[in-house]
């Protein structure tokens, strides 16, 4: 028998929703933008926060009510109380291994824990910029889109970094240093590549790009931003399904855990060479933490306090309800009308109810299609 959240239909009225609700803010997003942006930029942000929630936090409801998803976070006591408080306190940026299609989803649910979700901003390659809704909502978010290219890159950097650290209240940058998704076979590239320029083997990581890490670090202004949060990510093990999502959308949980460590910008050293040896260190730590977490040590390398100065806390919280709410009012505002009119109407309405549905099935095709890690490099 097929389960409902199977049901394709299913999916195709909920990605509808998304749709809607999803251009409807991109809209007002815009004509926000052209009235406040030159005569209070602050008041812009602080509405944006909000708008940028209704479109994450739609996509939390797919995560965490939909299919179930949890995240297991272990951090010290000083970030267990900033959960607890759901307040972040400072701007802080995010060093995160990149491997799984839904880690960006997974960021957002840590950020949504610490009250910070319409604030959670990423690097990013260019191209996402012009995907319909959420690149849409990056552009007017001030998220970092790249060309990948640092000599080309270095001006808008320095401008967003400017920016960002101007927010009025916290905000967090997302960062992976690999600068690709992680597969096998972008692995064995990396390590045949690590070997011939003398650089650690990793095992569960490709050889960080540190140029744009060591540029960032430079340009920051530290006084307005001093924390810098590792996050060494694992998903997809024991009864998880795969961490895709193709998974989320047909209702099937997700399980990831997230080793957090704190880290002061003013203890990085700033100069390419040092920063690079840095960044390289930081990951074979990293790759020591997956290792662990893989192989059921992580216990025994928490409490020796080899990679932490204190045992780290195992955080597991439910997901918070506004995003069920969200999800509930988006579909009745929209699918109401539409059901309405296919029982009301005569053919001409049913036509353009198929070619409405039609949109819908595509949008989510398209979805899928976006989010998936690419086999080959």
């Amino acid at each position: 028998m097929v389960r409902f959240k199977e049901l394709t239909l299913v999916h195709i009225l909920g990605c509808l929703t998304f749709l809607v609700m999803g251009l409807v803010i991109n809209l007002v997003q815009l004509v926000l933008y052209l009235i406040l942006i030159k005569i209070n930029k602050n008041l812009f942000r602080k509405i944006n926060f909000y708008l940028s929630n209704g479109i994450y936090g739609y996509l939390l409801f797919i995560a965490e009510w939909w299919s179930g998803s949890r995240i297991t976070i272990f951090c010290d006591e000083e970030f267990s109380r900033r959960l607890a408080k759901k307040d972040p306190e400072e701007h802080s940026w995010v060093v995160m291994n990149h491997h799984y299609e839904l880690d960006w989803l997974y960021c957002w649910m840590v950020a949504d824990r610490m009250g910070i979700l319409g604030n959670a901003r990423a690097f990013a390659k260019e191209s996402l910029k012009y995907i319909p809704i959420i690149g849409w909502a990056g552009n007017f978010s001030d998220d970092v889109y790249l060309k990948r290219n640092l000599e080309k890159d270095r001006g808008n950097m320095t401008r967003k970094l400017k920016e960002l650290v101007g927010y009025p209240s916290p905000i967090v940058i997302f960062f992976f240093p690999e600068g690709t998704r992680f597969t096998p076979e972008k692995h064995r590239e990396s390590q045949e590549f690590a070997e011939s320029r003398g650089f650690p083997r990793l095992e569960h990581h490709l050889i960080p790009k540190t140029k744009g890490f060591t540029f960032t670090l430079s340009t920051l202004d530290k006084s307005k931003m001093s924390t810098m949060y590792d996050f060494t990510m694992v998903a997809g093990t024991g009864d998880s399904a795969p961490p895709t999502l193709t998974s989320l959308v047909l209702g099937r949980r997700t399980e990831a855990t997230v080793v957090i460590r704190k880290i002061s910008l003013a203890s990085i050293p700033e100069g390419e060479e040092e920063g690079k040896q840095w960044m390289m260190d930081l990951f074979k730590e990293k790759d020591q933490i997956k290792n662990s977490l893989l192989d059921g040590t992580w216990v025994t390398l928490n409490e020796s306090h080899t990679l932490t100065t204190s045992t780290l806390s195992c955080i597991s919280t439910p997901p918070r309800i506004y995003s069920l709410v969200l999800a509930i009012s988006a579909n009745i505002l929209v699918l109401s009308p539409l059901f309405y009119l296919i029982l009301s109407g005569g053919l001409a309405t049913w036509t353009v109810t198929l070619l409405i549905v039609t949109l819908g099935w595509a949008f989510l095709q398209q979805m899928l299609k976006v989010s998936k890690v690419k086999k080959s490099v």
